[in-house]
């Protein structure tokens, strides 16, 4: 076989790139290139309720259009508007980022991820970063007691110190303890502040708990702290995971997750039967061990509208004391017809 020279094909190559005015890649079609300049902006020290504001300059130097898919922010703390979805070759998107300091004490760092076509930058991170000045700062906050035996004492301790250099005020009393909880203010012994003693009721019945505590301080400035208390309480069958979560998935698409339902107890138990929303998803179970475990596997329905999905499945069991376990469903369905 004759080869033909590499330097004529490298010198055919260069001619067509310059006649077309730039790089040629294998679609024969411009590509985006995202460059972002600014990253993280460092908003310095606020109080805290102060808004955060910034704009992100999003510009696109390639030579095809942008496409900005979605911007997901963190922690549920920022908001971000998209000025335009499409930015063409040496255009310009701007995303304007709105940050809450309400929930916020000390040196943070919130992020939103901007997810493009750009093959060299599909999932951009963008970051406002600073000190968020208070009185008294609280750690941690919210209160998580995790996943609770029934029944299990369960005892946790929050740290009150002061937030700001030579700062003298306390928590002086503790309102609307709810019932699920006892509380207690006690001195800190190894430092300057205080600490607040969290205990859970022993009889809580099962499922999720989400109370909050009020604290009542000596601050001007923040005169009442709330505090949230998490967890959840679980008997003798247990549900693994503790939530369906699908994600991102697109119409037309037939997803599918698997739930394994243990005992822990001492006397059998069968799962009698499952449901899910008829329009959402179907569930079917099998034995993985007679009496003592079970899979569920939940599958959502082929051609769901795009939108957010929020729902739940039931499992039905025969013991005497949980015989309804509910299981949150999550989802995000994408039109099925874009890509990218």
């Amino acid at each position: 076989m004759r080869r033909r020279p590499v330097g004529l094909l490298i010198v055919v190559i260069g001619a067509l790139s310059a006649a077309l005015g730039g790089p040629v890649d294998a679609r024969g079609e411009g590509r985006p290139h995202l460059v972002v300049d600014e990253p993280v902006f460092d908003f310095g020290t606020v109080d805290q309720g102060t808004p955060v504001e910034h704009v992100f300059r999003l510009p696109n130097r390639g030579d095809g259009d942008l496409h900005v898919d979605h911007v997901k922010s963190s922690c549920g703390c920022t908001v971000a508007v998209v000025s335009d979805r499409v930015v063409g070759p040496n255009g310009e998107a701007r995303v304007a980022v709105s940050f809450d300091t309400g929930r916020v004490a000390g040196r943070t760092t919130k992020t939103i991820t901007v997810y493009t076509d750009d093959p060299n930058a599909s999932a951009t991170a963008l970051s406002l970063t600073g000190v968020v000045a208070v009185d008294l700062a609280v750690t941690p906050t919210p209160l998580y007691l995790g996943r609770v035996r029934r029944g299990e004492a369960v005892r946790r301790e929050v740290v009150i110190a002061p937030g700001r250099e030579g700062g003298s005020f306390v928590v002086d009393r503790i309102e609307h303890v709810p019932p699920a909880l006892r509380a207690r203010l006690e001195a800190r012994p190894d430092g300057p502040g205080q600490r607040l003693v969290v205990e859970l009721d022993r009889d809580v019945p099962l499922g999720r708990f989400n109370e909050t505590l009020t604290l009542r301080t000596t601050s001007p400035r923040q005169p009442v702290i709330t505090l949230p208390v998490l967890g959840s309480v679980e008997g003798d069958v247990v549900v693994l995971p503790p939530q369906v979560t699908f994600g991102v998935t697109r119409g037309g698409e037939t997803a599918a997750r698997e739930l394994y339902v243990r005992n822990r107890g001492a006397r059998p138990v069968t799962v009698t039967g499952v449901a899910a929303p008829v329009r959402v998803a179907s569930c079917t179970v099998s034995t993985v061990e007679d009496g003592q475990e079970y899979r569920v596997t939940v599958r959502l329905r082929d051609g769901l509208p795009p939108g957010r999905i929020e729902a739940a499945v039931e499992i039905f069991t025969d013991h005497p004391d949980e015989r309804r376990l509910v299981v949150p469903l999550y989802a995000i369905v994408r039109d099925a017809r874009r890509r990218g």
